[in-house]
């Protein structure tokens, strides 16, 4: 009984234990699988502006390059922009349009940052499984010690590049 109740507490603060995000979808409060969300919108395809030559109008959506349109302060590249967010925000969340009750673009747009800021959260407070990123420790030990050693002016060949050299004289 009283976890219920402070699991419930929690989540009228906005705190889900369980990690299932919620949002409003124009009608009422929803609550997804995050997972499921972002598999569908990895997923989705957006229609281009029609270019001509471009063979396949649909491409997979990437919310970077929808932003640098949004960004770059051109008018028709910012519509394009809201567009494609909208439309995949609309089939990954599968939110109606605004005409019969769901989000305008804007709003889409909104919906995108806070998931994203939600799954950002979820990787930094550790989902229990490694995230793969290049990695800076591709110098070997042996070559970054050595580098760092000249660079003090230590002239050391010692092999224990790791360990103190000893002087010779020990303290009792």
């Amino acid at each position: 009984m009283l976890r219920t109740l402070w699991i419930w507490i929690l989540q009228c603060l906005g705190f889900d234990p369980r990690g299932i995000f919620s949002f409003h979808d124009g009608f009422r409060w929803r609550r997804v699988d995050p997972m499921v969300v972002a598999r569908r919108l990895w997923s989705v395809s957006v229609k281009q502006a029609e270019i001509p030559g471009l063979t396949s109008p649909d491409v997979a959506f990437d919310m970077d390059t929808s932003r640098k349109l949004i960004a770059s302060g051109i008018g028709s590249q910012i519509q394009q922009g809201y567009a494609e967010i909208s439309q995949a925000v609309r089939e990954a969340f599968q939110i109606p349009d605004l005409e019969q009750g769901g989000l305008t673009e804007i709003e889409c747009d909104e919906l995108l940052g806070k998931f994203n800021t939600y799954l950002g959260d979820v990787k930094k407070n550790g989902s229990g499984k490694p995230i793969s990123s290049p990695s800076t420790d591709s110098i070997p030990a042996e070559e970054s010690a050595t580098s760092s050693e000249s660079d003090s002016g230590s002239t050391s060949t010692d092999s224990n590049s790791g360990q103190p050299e000893s002087s010779g004289l020990e303290s009792p």
